[in-house]
């Protein structure tokens, strides 16, 4: 669980961070700086996309990109004893890829002393760091990747059948068949119009990846890949080259065009001006359905958990909110934190249905336009 963090020399972002969250201005007493809680930096380090695993803020349990995680964090960094005698040697050459890569508008810290916070964060950190960063790889996708790493090894060592097995023996079984024929019958038969059996196990295995993804994040500590713009953009894409193969692939490369238009050609002036309208709101779908997937399930998961946290942070916040020294500011905290806590249960169970929800709902969109698409007179 977070704890208030005392941080020395914030940032102009830290101020502006610690004004907007405690209400508290950055000339505050420096006795009041021992209980200031930055829910920002908190909420960044747990749903958002995240160069380090941190269950405590300011702790990292392992570090994911180093040279991403200094310059986020180079102010508490360089603060640190350890800063002046570590040795950046190790990472220079990342640091200096880094510097050179921001090119003029870098206001970061210079590469040596960039190599050396790397060097420190990997110190502290309990599992230490990567020995070199991947753009994509953060503890969002850390997580998710675990999470269907262990789901694809459940189901090939309980779920999986024998050639000559006809029917579901063991629970594990008997879960998947379920969840493969309620996709089969209530997802793909109703929009997929030809061979609805050969894209049940696509839609099955898009359906529970999504799931496992959600349900995943919602473990205390843990993040959820569906949490970040990116991974659900990169699951709406696939929709989308579904969406143009389909169409093609069934329709042929011209009449796919021609038959997005719901209404026939006509060489009357009004007529041709609403088909050409019309055919732009068409080919404006085709972009649109797939953006409105990925930031739907985007937004729904980033929120959910945003207001999760915000929650089981209550009293934390409540606390560093309040003037040093304020009676009754203890009590206040402590109560506000308890209704938190309260709050927070009842937000989970509802979490937990919209995790189900939303992959329910990305899932049957997908077959709706890619069924639309091949076949567009339906």
């Amino acid at each position: 669980m977070p704890e208030p963090v005392a941080e020395t020399t914030p940032s102009p972002a830290a101020e502006i961070t610690q004004v907007a969250v405690t209400g508290t201005a950055p000339e505050a007493p420096a006795h009041h700086a021992g209980h200031r809680y930055d829910f920002n930096a908190i909420n960044a380090s747990h749903n958002m996309p995240y160069s380090a695993i941190e269950w405590v803020h300011g702790h990292p349990a392992l570090i994911l990109n180093a040279a991403d995680y200094a310059q986020a964090n180079f102010a508490s960094l360089s603060e640190s004893p350890e800063f002046a005698k570590a040795d950046g040697a190790p990472y220079t050459e990342w640091a200096a890829q880094v510097v050179a890569r921001k090119g003029k508008d870098y206001h970061g810290p210079e590469t040596a002393e960039l190599a050396k916070a790397m060097t420190v964060a990997r110190d502290e950190a309990w599992f230490g760091a990567l020995p070199h960063g991947l753009s994509f790889f953060n503890h969002q996708t850390f997580w998710s990747t675990v999470a269907l790493s262990v789901t694809a090894l459940i189901l090939l060592v309980f779920a999986r059948r024998k050639p000559e097995q006809h029917k579901p023996v063991n629970r594990f079984q008997h879960i998947v068949e379920s969840l493969v024929l309620f996709v089969r019958d209530d997802i793909v038969r109703p929009n997929i119009k030809h061979h609805p059996e050969a894209w049940t196990p696509f839609f099955a295995s898009f359906f529970l990846a999504l799931l496992v993804c959600n349900l995943f994040g919602l473990i205390p500590l843990f993040g959820t890949a569906t949490g970040n713009i990116g991974v659900t953009a990169a699951f709406s894409l696939i929709t989308a080259f579904l969406m143009l193969f389909m169409g093609i692939k069934e329709n042929g490369p011209v009449m796919f065009w021609i038959k997005l238009v719901p209404v026939h050609w006509s060489w009357n002036p009004g007529a041709m001006l609403l088909w050409f309208f019309l055919l732009f709101t068409e080919l404006l779908q085709l972009v649109i359905r797939p953006l409105v997937l990925a930031i739907r399930l985007f937004a729904n998961m980033l929120a959910g958990h945003s207001v999760l946290l915000v929650f089981v942070s209550l009293g934390f916040i409540i606390y560093s909110s309040a003037p040093h020294g304020e009676h009754g500011s203890l009590a206040m905290a402590g109560a506000m934190g308890v209704f938190g806590w309260l709050m927070t249960v009842a937000f989970y169970a509802l979490e937990l249905l919209v995790a189900l929800l939303q992959a329910y709902i990305f899932v049957l969109l997908s077959a709706v336009f890619i069924g639309i698409c091949a076949h567009p007179e339906h």
